[in-house]
């Protein structure tokens, strides 16, 4: 089988992300993503979970040649949303971020926080948790590409960093030809 590729992977994931993440309210959705856009500091999660967070979302989506998930303020997203349409995962969340800091702690003596790990370290915190079937991390890994990808104007996808990561065009009205195919 072929390897997933980084686009392929988030394109597919979208419509899980969607239907877990932005079945809520409207209206929510639409605060959550202004308060991403806006925000400077952290409304539900502590600054403390917030950093880790942050820096976990950021190896779920990374920077490299395209914008990843920290410029598209994911964790700001994520926190809005669990302050409001997304309460219930709340505690998920801050257990998880216990759970990053005591990983962290296990791997690298004296580390006080996931933030503070080498990018190595990070993945290897991650790798097992997704390995452990951790919830925690499943919960992160939908919130992270609903807050990537939801439309700017409904929430998340700060500067559209997911859309131009994906290619998506989005002029939202399209006229023939719709592609190669199209063509004559």
């Amino acid at each position: 089988m072929a390897e997933l590729s980084r686009r392929r992977f988030i394109a597919a994931s979208g419509a899980v992300a969607a239907s877990v993440w932005l079945s809520a309210n409207s209206r929510d959705v639409i605060a959550a993503g202004l308060h991403a856009a806006k925000a400077t500091r952290f409304e539900t999660l502590s600054d403390a979970d917030g950093a880790d967070i942050e820096a976990a979302t950021a190896n779920i989506i990374p920077t490299d040649g395209t914008p990843g998930a920290r410029e598209a303020r994911v964790v700001y997203f994520i926190d809005r949303s669990l302050g409001t349409f997304a309460k219930e995962q709340r505690p998920v969340f801050e257990k998880g971020a216990k759970n990053l800091r005591a990983r962290a702690a296990k791997l690298q003596r004296g580390a006080k926080s996931f933030a503070a790990l080498t990018p190595a370290n990070q993945i290897a915190v991650l790798t097992a948790m997704e390995k452990d079937k951790d919830g925690f991390f499943d919960a992160l890994r939908y919130g992270t590409v609903a807050g990537m990808l939801a439309n700017p104007e409904y929430g998340g996808n700060y500067n559209k960093a997911g859309w131009k990561l994906i290619g998506f065009n989005d002029q939202f009205s399209w006229a023939a030809p719709f592609g190669w195919y199209d063509r004559v």
